[in-house]
């Protein structure tokens, strides 16, 4: 890190003075910096030196890293300057007295009252849907990327140095594999799994996570390995805030539990969304209004002082409750009038569901959907023409797999299921379990004709990783290397789960052999 501050001091010039280093993560380092001429305090944050870079990855930082520069709202920390120099690329920004959300919530040692963490999280929503309508998303949400600026009294969005472009001018040089994907305690499910093209609706996820924290003083997943925490996400349902804390409104974790539905269809559509469901009349007078929230933010922040509760809506008009009563009624004396009837003109529908262990991606109708594990989705049918459905499977390791179905003009009020599956058998997906404390190279069919391998190391501790799909014969083989020794389950054949294609597989220290 010396030689890193004196490289920055010679990137800066004379007007600036590094003063110390404040902070490091895995792919940078953060700076204090006398900015002499404007007399004021920055933080310059530095990739780290020691990182492989490639040329595309430091086009792609400066790049977003500007575009970042131009978003301008209150809870989101600004970008003074982009740079590079002596080997280093670098941004400035101000220097925040305060500490970050994770820091206030070691300190708190358990969950914050909601009031308090509602008063920090919905500034952060607002300036999170600034951005993505700005066509930005930042892809890094987590507890550690909000600053408590204490001095205002004000939460602080930050780090929007590695967030993406969501719209065309980004360009396909931007749209390949990112700087960092994430962290796993706060990752979308398709985020987890690569999915190359990630919406707002990955941010709420992560934003959901972080609020499940402050409320219940965990996470909603965690284990032992990054891996375990990443299949969580993809395969495992929410636990549900108020379950884990009786202290959370059930209306609050209700609005938690959408955020973290695993398709990112069934989430709330935008920022702006979340915000207007946790001030809506359903949750606690406390957290209604943002008004009183920004007027006590400074005891909120620091303290933990309560907010006044309110009996007014953000805009000034007067709480009413509504009358359903007509509502219902008016609804439900048509359905009653037309009886079995009105079922004779419902639409068929077709229903999609993915039962392999990867996202695919669905062309049908001239649009393209992209569904999670276990995820699936209905679109309604048109009796009079035919309809092409084509499913891809999108993963980076193992062998395609794809179909095409053509679903004739339906009759009546048909359901039509179709399915991305493992066709008639012919292929499977080993799940691997490393208990071995080494990383494992893995050889599918070892032994057999038309051996591969994975290309992919599953680490020590991983459970259940997909590591794509495979030829599927009775006498199949799955063997995983660890130096100079290895481990072969054979005649996988009848182990297989026919619908699915999985198998899951344990390997030990003690299961690995010598290799003659």
């Amino acid at each position: 890190m010396t030689d890193t501050l004196a490289s920055l001091a010679k990137a800066l010039g004379p007007k600036y003075e590094v003063r110390r280093v404040v902070g490091s993560g895995g792919f940078a380092e953060v700076y204090e910096v006398w900015d002499k001429d404007l007399e004021r305090r920055l933080a310059v944050k530095v990739l780290r030196p020691d990182v492989a870079w490639t040329a595309g990855m430091i086009e792609r930082f400066q790049r977003e890293t500007r575009a970042g520069a131009r978003l301008e709202h209150a809870n989101i920390l600004p970008i003074h300057f982009v740079g590079d120099g002596e080997g280093l690329v670098y941004y400035a920004m101000p220097f925040v007295d305060g500490m970050s959300l994770g820091e206030l919530l070691k300190r708190s040692g358990g969950a914050l009252p909601p009031d308090r963490a509602l008063a920090i999280i919905i500034p952060i929503l607002d300036a999170l849907d600034h951005a993505h309508k700005a066509g930005l998303i930042h892809r890094d949400i987590k507890p550690e990327n909000i600053m408590l600026d204490t001095a205002r009294g004000r939460p602080l969005l930050v780090d929007f140095g590695i967030a993406r472009r969501l719209d065309s001018e980004a360009g396909a040089g931007l749209t390949q594999t990112g700087l960092v994907i994430g962290t796993p305690h706060y990752m979308s499910p398709e985020q987890a799994l690569g999915d190359p093209n990630l919406g707002p609706q990955s941010d709420l996820y992560s934003l959901g996570c972080v609020l499940f924290q402050m409320v219940t003083g965990v996470p909603p997943f965690d284990g032992e390995s990054s891996q375990q925490v990443v299949g969580k996400h993809i395969a495992d349902p929410p636990p549900a805030a108020s379950t884990v804390n009786p202290n959370v409104p059930r209306e609050l974790s209700d609005v938690i539990l959408r955020c973290l539905e695993k398709q990112p269809s069934d989430r709330f559509r935008s920022a702006g969304e979340v915000i207007a469901a946790l001030e809506s009349d359903k949750q606690p007078s406390t957290m209604r209004s943002r008004a009183s929230a920004a007027q006590a933010a400074t005891e909120l922040l620091v303290s933990g002082a309560r907010t006044a509760p309110t009996a007014r809506r953000q805009g000034g008009t007067s709480a009413r409750p509504r009358r359903l009563g007509w509502v219902i009624l008016a609804i439900a004396l048509p359905v009653l009038a037309l009886g079995a009837g009105a079922l004779f003109f419902r639409q068929p529908q077709l229903v999609f569901e993915n039962r392999l262990t990867d996202m695919v991606a669905v062309q049908v109708g001239g649009e393209e959907r992209r569904i999670l594990p276990g995820g699936s989705f209905n679109l309604k049918l048109d009796r009079a023409r035919r309809l092409d459905l084509s499913w891809q499977l999108v993963s980076r390791l193992g062998v395609s797999l794809g179909d095409t179905t053509r679903i004739a003009r339906p009759r009546g009020t048909v359901r039509v299921v179709a399915s991305a599956r493992p066709t008639h058998g012919a292929y499977f997906a080993p799940l691997i379990t490393n208990e071995t404390g080494k990383p494992l190279a893995i050889t599918i069919n070892a032994g057999l004709a038309g051996s591969m391998r994975c290309g992919c190391t599953v680490p020590p501790g991983a459970v259940r990783m997909a590591i794509g799909y495979y030829p599927l014969f009775e006498n199949s083989t799955v063997r995983a290397d660890a130096d100079g020794r290895s481990a072969t389950f054979k005649d996988l054949g009848p182990q297989v789960d026919a619908t699915r294609g999985i198998v899951g597989l344990l390997f030990r220290e003690e299961d690995l052999r010598t290799t003659h």
